[in-house]
């Protein structure tokens, strides 16, 4: 009968360092989010800031709202036309400090494929609000995006329409930002 090999000194050091690097990390992690100024100690269900209704007005063929960790989406199917019309809403939980620096990176932002003459800033919507176009090329449609911060949380609602339409665009994407400032709840 053969004994099991005794286990290095490296190897125990690191069997017991690594749950203790996990356990700092994530004891680091909730210290930070705890200490988070602003409204926002959590994330909000980011399908829950845009009704049933306006997502069905404004892409009338949505199959319903997919979630990700920081957004949601919802799209018509792709076989439906040329142009593939959807809303996507994504948010940022930051401090307040770093969610103003975030508006205002996007704000200035030249960023390819943004509209610069356009951007107008938008009254009503959270602390501070704009609005912003991506024109149409080929094989994509107009987008209106609205950018809007609520204490420490930053959030872009981009609606994409099947045609070229602006101001139908511009209207929808506002709309629809209206609604989600509303339904944010800290």
């Amino acid at each position: 009968m053969t004994t099991p090999p005794k286990p290095s000194r490296r190897a125990v050091i690191v069997l017991i360092a690594l749950p203790l690097i996990a356990l700092a990390a994530f004891g680091a992690w909730r210290w930070w989010d705890r200490a988070q100024d602003g409204e926002f100690s959590a994330d909000p269900k980011f399908c829950g800031l845009v009704t049933p209704g306006t997502i069905h007005r404004l892409v009338p063929e949505s199959y319903g709202g997919r979630e990700d960790v920081a957004s949601c989406t919802w799209s018509a199917p792709r076989e439906k036309g040329k142009y593939r019309a959807n809303v996507h809403l994504f948010g940022s939980r930051l401090n307040v400090e770093l969610a103003r620096k975030d508006m205002e990176e996007q704000r200035t932002d030249d960023g390819p494929g943004w509209e610069t003459a356009t951007r107008e800033e938008v009254i009503g919507i959270g602390d501070e609000a704009f609005l912003r176009f991506r024109p149409p090329t080929p094989g994509e449609s107009i987008t209106a995006q609205v950018v809007f911060r609520r204490s420490n949380m930053v959030i872009s609602l981009a609606y994409a329409r099947s045609d070229d339409d602006r101001q139908a665009a511009r209207a929808g994407a506002i709309d629809a930002a209206r609604e989600a400032a509303a339904l944010l709840k800290p």
